[in-house]
């Protein structure tokens, strides 16, 4: 309101048709409570929730309602009123829903978020064991390379051995002891021991190869030729 000349207040012009105002019916004064209830849950939401402030929003609520008990407004805009509480009530209900899936959202985002923490591990772990193996593999190489290194140092790399011509050969021997004239004598003798049955079998067997390698040494004896037979005569023998 402006103050008119003199310190007076003036009277607000009257609006036309304002004759034919009603009282807000209770209908209205409901809807005008609902949105009152939903505010001040909003604001106590935000804000803490305190009691103190909840007592003192509601007594501010009762105010206003008592005020709009006796308030006057044009008949038409009755259902406009009407239109807006349901309408807020609506978009209520849908910030209630949209909390929800948010919430739900939310917790779907903590969830992927914990199994991309465990594939991280996972992860990790999978490289620590790689790097692990490959340190193995790369010591088992290092043993086997150390092996075949041994291996080939150990390998004995002598010269060829040169033909033998000393005189230590049993034909050699055999000729220095045995006289020429006497090869074929000394072998029948070999034999007719071998013959005797009251030989031992190891005095047998070192007879046998004796006359095995005369036979090989001096081819003197023909196998279908006969022993003759002869003396004791040891001074052929030794």
């Amino acid at each position: 309101k402006r103050k008119a000349e003199g310190g007076q207040r003036s009277v607000p012009k009257e609006v036309k048709g304002q004759d034919k105002w009603k009282v807000l019916p209770p209908s209205s004064i409901c809807a005008m409570e609902n949105i009152m209830d939903l505010s001040i849950l909003t604001t106590l939401t935000v804000k803490r929730k305190d009691k103190v402030s909840q007592e003192h929003l509601n007594l501010l609520k009762n105010r206003f309602l008592a005020h709009c008990t006796q308030l006057k407004a044009p008949v038409q805009k009755h259902a406009r009123l009407v239109y807006s509480s349901q309408q807020h009530q609506e978009e209520t209900r849908k910030l209630a829903a949209g909390k929800l899936t948010l919430r739900s959202l939310k917790e779907d985002v903590k969830a992927v978020v914990r199994a991309l923490e465990n594939v991280e591990e996972q992860t990790a772990s999978l490289e620590k064991t790689c790097r692990l193996l490959r340190d193995e593999l790369e010591e088992e190489e290092k043993k086997a390379a150390q092996i075949l290194q041994i291996r080939d140092q150990a390998v004995l790399k002598l010269p060829p051995v040169p033909p033998h011509q000393d005189d230590s050969t049993l034909e050699t021997h055999l000729r220095k002891i045995i006289p020429v004239s006497q090869h074929e004598t000394t072998a029948r003798k070999l034999g007719e021991i071998l013959q005797k049955p009251e030989a031992s079998e190891e005095e047998q067997v070192l007879l046998w190869q004796a006359h095995k390698h005369a036979q090989l040494l001096f081819k003197t004896l023909h196998s279908n030729e006969p022993w003759s037979e002869g003396g004791n005569d040891d001074a052929s023998l030794g």
